[in-house]
C-alpha cells in the first residue's frame, strides 16, 4: 500500500512526508461507519433513555437464559431432596 493513497471518501489523507515504509497507519472514522449502520446501531449511540432501572431479587436471578436455568435446576434438585426426605422416613 502507498502511504497516503486511499479509495474509502472518509478517510483523511496522510501528510507523506512524516511516514516510512515500516510505519502502519489506522483509519477510522466513528460518524462515517455510524452512517452505514442500522437504525437500532444508532440508537445505541444516542442519548439513553431516562428510565430508572428498577432492582429486583427475581428478576437478577432470571434475567438471563443461564441463570434462569441455574435457578430451575437449584429447585428441581431441593424438591428431589426435599420428597426422598419426606418418604423415606
Amino acid at each position: 500500500m502507498i502511504p497516503g493513497k486511499m479509495n474509502s471518501p472518509d478517510i483523511r489523507p496522510v501528510d507523506d512526508s512524516k511516514l516510512t515504509q515500516n510505519d502502519v497507519v489506522f483509519y477510522y472514522s466513528r460518524e462515517h461507519r455510524l452512517k452505514k449502520a442500522s437504525p437500532r446501531v444508532r440508537a445505541l449511540y444516542e442519548d439513553p433513555p431516562k428510565q430508572k432501572p428498577r432492582f429486583g431479587l427475581f428478576r437478577s436471578l432470571v434475567d438471563t437464559k443461564p441463570k434462569a436455568m441455574l435457578l430451575s435446576i437449584i429447585v428441581v434438585i431441593s424438591l428431589v431432596i426435599l420428597l426422598y426426605s419426606i418418604f423415606n422416613r
